[in-house]
């Protein structure tokens, strides 16, 4: 696995106790992916986790090498990260933000509207930010408007309500 490929999934925050638990906070909806990780990625340094408990909705980790709140101290701020694998698959029609960040967006009528830089937590839905020939391009996920994902080709086809893309 290249580092490259890896995916952000939480970030240390703080040294939790005096054995070295490192306190996380995730960024997934499950916490699946943690509790079934051998191994993770704290910044570059990979450690193998030990033990996986949650506590008031963070992740407390017990890493190999890291047995004091000073050691854990060392990677607080670091994101964590895993392998794709690792993450449990989607139901149908999910898709991992780390799948759609720089997929393709084009319209319906064939207007490319650009690539897609971030995805955007709302209460209602995802929101997706894409920037390309007429700016910046905000899209929420919905139904209505995502048509099509095509996670092999990076390609999403999209018909946007009126008023969300500028007149060609």
């Amino acid at each position: 696995m290249s580092r490259g490929e890896l995916v952000v999934i939480g970030q240390a925050v703080k040294a939790f106790g005096i054995k070295g638990e490192v306190k996380i906070r995730p960024f997934t909806e499950s916490t699946e992916v943690f509790e079934k990780a051998e191994t993770l990625f704290f910044g570059a340094n990979l450690y193998k986790v030990l033990k996986v408990r949650i506590h008031k909705g963070a992740i407390l980790a017990t890493l190999e090498g890291i047995d004091s709140p000073e050691a854990a101290r060392e990677i607080v701020g670091s994101f964590v990260k895993t392998d794709p694998g690792n993450m449990p698959s989607p139901e149908e029609d999910e898709y991992y933000w780390f799948e759609l960040i720089g997929m393709n967006v084009v319209t319906i009528d064939g207007r490319d509207l650009g690539k897609i830089v971030q995805v955007i937590r709302t209460g209602a839905n995802d929101v997706l930010q894409v920037e390309g020939p007429f700016g910046e391009v905000l899209l929420p996920m919905i139904d209505d408007v995502v048509i099509s994902v095509d996670t092999d080709k990076a390609e999403m086809i999209v018909d946007p309500l009126d008023g969300l893309v500028p007149d060609a």
